[in-house]
């Protein structure tokens, strides 16, 4: 039961637990994925549009939002509770028109009023019902030469926990890479952290 409802929160946190709790192991135990997909998004351009699907508790959303040449920011989550948070975080940036933040209990994002030069996303693909489709959308929204990040366990790590059987699909660096080849994406690199217990995978690819 206890193990149910910890995978129901790092799914979708909820409550004054999600909200205080969870937004803070999120933070932690999350930082070096999030460290890596900072890296990976390369945001030295001037004038680039980030999305950040699934920001959590905004550790990474609060490592772009520092980044010299980022214009705009828009955070979309499924948790109202880290909505809040986050806007209460960063209320000083929301105020000056640089960060906008969405809740949104699909990945549903075709009706988004612009497109983005990044986007990234960390430990959430594990929840798309329909991955090809989530990809095709964040292809879509992406400008030319545009780049996408996508960050999670990798399932030989996923598959030594409980987390598969509360909800948690499983994803192989292999599938991912051929999915998001299959939608249109290019140039895939990838990088893949092995340490025992931080075995991750990030890739890359551009519109």
């Amino acid at each position: 039961m206890i193990t149910k409802f910890l995978a129901s929160q790092l799914r979708q946190p909820s409550g004054w637990f999600g909200q205080q709790i969870v937004s803070r192991i999120l933070n932690r135990d999350n930082a070096s994925m999030n460290n890596l997909a900072f890296r990976m998004l390369n945001l030295e351009s001037k004038g680039d549009r980030v999305l950040e699907l699934g920001f959590g508790g905004g550790y990474l959303l609060n490592k772009i939002l520092q980044s010299p040449g980022v214009e705009f920011v828009l955070g979309v989550d499924v948790s109202p509770e880290m909505v809040e948070f986050c806007k209460k975080r960063f209320s000083s940036q929301i105020k000056a028109g640089k960060l906008k933040l969405n809740y949104n209990n699909t990945v549903n994002l075709t009706n988004l009023d612009c497109n983005f030069t990044k986007i990234c996303t960390v430990n959430t693909i594990y929840f798309w019902s329909d991955v090809k489709q989530t990809l095709t959308q964040l292809h879509q929204i992406l400008e030319e030469r545009g780049s996408l990040v996508i960050c999670f366990n990798s399932k030989e790590f996923l598959k030594k926990t409980t987390l598969p059987k509360h909800g948690f699909r499983v994803y192989d660096t292999e599938e991912v890479k051929k999915m998001m080849k299959g939608v249109g994406f290019k140039n895939i690199n990838w990088i893949v952290n092995s340490e025992p217990k931080q075995q991750f995978v990030c890739i890359v690819g551009e519109k």
